[in-house]
């Protein structure tokens, strides 16, 4: 490459096609970007000389960056100079389809970058400069000028992994195929020119001078309105879930919001945290109780522990807006704890193995229900979080609304199922060690059957690989049904004889045993 032998860039614009003319630095006082999520890369982008405006105070940033303005915007990241493209131009064209059409500007740009080899033809001898370009094809682009491109690369799927591994798509709903435009071309830009070196360790910016007008006032964007965005959903982190005890403990909560069927990134939307532990508010903890998201759609806030939070269970919430004037909120746990465990499990709709909407986990001390820790599962009901080691019962609670398949009140030792749909699914006592990790079998299954028996009469169902036993309650039409995990069982009644035999029970599907 030539890169050392070009220090300086000198913007000589001789174009106004996608670039712009050149002009002073009140020129980039563009007005078609304020609230932009890439406004700030947009202005450092026009600082640095490499993007200008398309004239009358406009940057167009929704429109599209073909391939002849490409060839120019990788000319300048190898350090090359107006005039030695317009040198590179007096040469022989490479491709066929430049010379006489409205991009013969770009003549010198595009010999020197296909000499580089960091832009390549479309066969025939075609290079189709007017043709725009896909997220993949810029990021292929920055691949290979920042010197990342390996022999064997497979197209696209390779350089898709790669641009996620260099973190170029930061800041971007990152489409692959999609049609790049100039605002998401100086975002991934930024990003490539200051956060990504390249294999000798250096930066673009360690080896290329830029343009670089001073940066006065117009080049610090003003606060963004808070936005609200149709679909908006939030995930919520944390740092650390177990921290020692005694207060004092800092703990981060990075709350990401989305929006739309592609979950993009939710920028600068107002992201509401909330903290306590028990009945008592713990907002004063945090360091942040309100804050917009940034252009990836993250805020974050900071709780620290004081003493009294020493082995309780803290709570601590995100919210966000939706567009419907509704509030979506998202919560998780940490405890402040010297013997913590951790748990983990999945609770689905037993009877169709679909999520369950807002299911509540209860782990209660076993012989002490009052003393419990909650626990919420997310929208694919995925639930964790730490509690003291101790001996637990483990309850969760549901609605199913009209998902049972058959109408009517059913009980046995450790289910319940209401007419409204409400059910209670109590698990066996489970001992919890100090440092281990548990996975509660959460999922299961569900078992039906008519016995001619009188309500109330108890039939005993018993897995056959360790005697795992649930009883089931006869209800008033005759029929039983509760909840099972997976595994083969026999049914039998309370003198030990066999009713039904190889009963097969699978997680989110209900098994009918029939009529004995």
């Amino acid at each position: 490459m030539m890169m050392g032998k070009k220090l300086m860039i000198i913007i000589i614009m001789t174009t106004v096609l996608l670039f712009g003319t050149m002009g002073t630095v009140a020129a980039a006082n563009f007005t078609d970007i304020a609230g932009n999520p890439q406004e700030d890369a947009i202005l450092e982008m026009s600082r640095l000389g490499i993007l200008e405006g398309v004239g009358n105070d406009q940057f167009a940033p929704n429109a599209e960056l073909n391939r002849a303005a490409a060839a120019k915007v990788a000319g300048y990241l190898l350090g090359y100079t107006e005039q030695d493209a317009v040198k590179a131009a007096q040469t022989e064209a490479i491709f066929t389809d430049i010379v006489g059409t409205s991009h013969e500007w770009a003549l010198g740009w595009i010999n020197l970058m296909s000499e580089e080899g960091i832009l390549r033809g479309t066969g025939d001898g075609l290079y189709a400069p007017g043709d725009p370009l896909q997220m993949v094809h810029w990021g292929t682009i920055l691949i290979r000028v920042l010197e990342h491109e390996q022999s064997g690369m497979n197209w696209p799927n390779d350089y898709n992994d790669m641009v996620n591994n260099l973190g170029l798509e930061a800041g971007l709903y990152y489409n692959d195929t999609g049609i790049m435009n100039r605002a998401e071309m100086a975002r991934m830009t930024t990003t490539a020119l200051y956060n990504v070196e390249r294999p000798d360790g250096q930066r673009i910016v360690d080896i290329v001078s830029f343009r670089a007008d001073t940066l006065d006032d117009w080049h610090v964007p003003e606060q963004p309105e808070s936005k609200i965005y149709h679909n908006a959903d939030i995930s919520v982190q944390l740092s650390e879930t177990v921290v020692a005890p005694g207060g004092g403990q800092t703990i981060t909560i990075t709350a990401t919001a989305i929006h739309g069927p592609d979950n993009r990134p939710a920028a600068f939307t107002n992201i509401e945290f909330f903290a306590s532990v028990g009945p008592h508010d713990r907002n004063d903890q945090l360091s942040v109780n309100e804050s917009l998201t940034d252009i990836n759609g993250v805020a974050t806030s900071t709780y620290t522990t004081v003493a009294a939070d020493d082995g309780n269970t803290i709570e601590l919430v995100a919210v966000i807006q939706t567009d419907n004037d509704e509030w979506l909120d998202r919560r998780t746990f940490a405890l402040a704890s010297n013997t913590a465990a951790f748990v983990s499990g999945r609770i689905i709709n037993p009877f169709n193995g679909e999520p369950v909407t807002d299911p509540e986990i209860i782990v209660g001390l076993y012989g002490n229900p009052q003393i419990h820790t909650r626990l919420i599962a997310d929208d694919q009901g995925n639930y964790s979080g730490p509690i003291n080691a101790n001996t637990y019962d483990v309850n969760i609670r549901m609605n199913l609304g009209d998902s049972p398949p058959y109408p009517g009140e059913f009980s046995g030792s450790h289910f319940r199922i209401d007419d409204n749909g409400d059910v209670w699914i109590g698990i066996q006592k489970r001992a919890f060690s100090a440092g281990n990790s548990y996975t509660i079998p959460s999922e299961l299954g569900v078992v039906t059957g008519v016995h001619n028996r009188p309500a109330g009469t108890e039939i005993y169902i018993v897995r056959k690989s360790d005697q795992f036993t649930q009883i089931a309650n006869i209800s008033s039409n005759g029929r039983f049904m509760t909840t099972l995990p997976p595994g083969q069982y026999w049914i039998g009644n309370s003198v030990g004889t066999t009713l039904k035999d190889n009963i097969n029970i699978q997680k989110g599907s209900v098994t009918k045993a029939g009529t004995f």
